[in-house]
């Protein structure tokens, strides 16, 4: 019996998809700005690039910060703020670890956004780490530490992976440490494909790593975790 990723795979391919024309914006793209897209980050360092370059530049020289990986034409933007474009103009939207990084009410907003200024067809492809193999881990390790003998359990292993959560997943801190940078939810498939269709997204299924509707999808995603592909109707 096919997965999913094989069915998605075999019924979309990067011929047979008719994109609209327009931008492929890449949200939240980090250090990944291949050329063909438009690149959009809400860091504070793409904010230095994109609004002071000058002044990055000056600090790197003078050993402050080092060399960044965004480059000119880098757009600033907070996420959480309506987007900058208007109704109906964009192609095709992707965000390759970005929605993990919002508030559940904050990731559902931008989804609607996302929405708002696709074209119709227009294709939204969001890639989040999978929660179903961050909890399937931990009891794996759960079920291999108690069938050893209770001198012989190794808790640290246990520990370790439940501070990963906490340290990076199940936290709000407060003020500038909170900006972005750590997660603030946790998905899994049924969470993610619901949250489109919550926004009005169709033919919303999950995919396979970098075969999508969207033409030159390998040059922004880099990451084969949980990945969702929507369209607007």
């Amino acid at each position: 019996m096919s997965t999913v990723a094989e069915r998605f795979a075999a019924r979309t391919s990067f011929t047979a998809y008719a994109l609209p024309s327009g931008p492929r914006v890449n949200l939240g793209c980090g250090p990944v700005m291949p050329k063909g897209w438009v690149h959009v980050d809400g860091s504070r360092r793409s904010w230095l690039v994109a609004r002071a370059p000058s002044l990055d530049r000056l600090l790197v020289r003078l050993g402050l910060l080092r060399t960044s990986a965004f480059q000119p034409g880098i757009i600033h933007h907070d996420l959480r703020k309506r987007l900058p474009w208007g109704d109906e103009s964009i192609a095709a939207i992707y965000a390759g670890e970005v929605w993990e990084h919002f508030e559940y009410e904050d990731a559902l907003r931008l989804t609607q956004e996302c929405r708002r200024v696709l074209k119709k067809s227009g294709v939204l492809r969001l890639c989040v780490p999978d929660g179903v193999e961050f909890w399937k881990k931990y009891l794996n390790l759960f079920f291999e530490e108690q069938a050893r003998e209770s001198g012989a359990r190794d808790a640290a292993r246990l520990r370790r992976h439940v501070q990963m959560y906490f340290d990076d997943i199940c936290t709000r801190p407060a003020g500038l440490k909170s900006f972005g940078h750590f997660h603030k939810w946790q998905y899994d498939e049924i969470q993610l494909v619901d949250l489109c269709e919550r926004c009005g997204f169709q033919d919303v299924a999950r995919a396979t790593f970098r075969v999508s509707r969207i033409p030159d999808i390998g040059a922004v995603e880099r990451s084969d975790f949980l990945i969702v592909e929507a369209i607007k109707p």
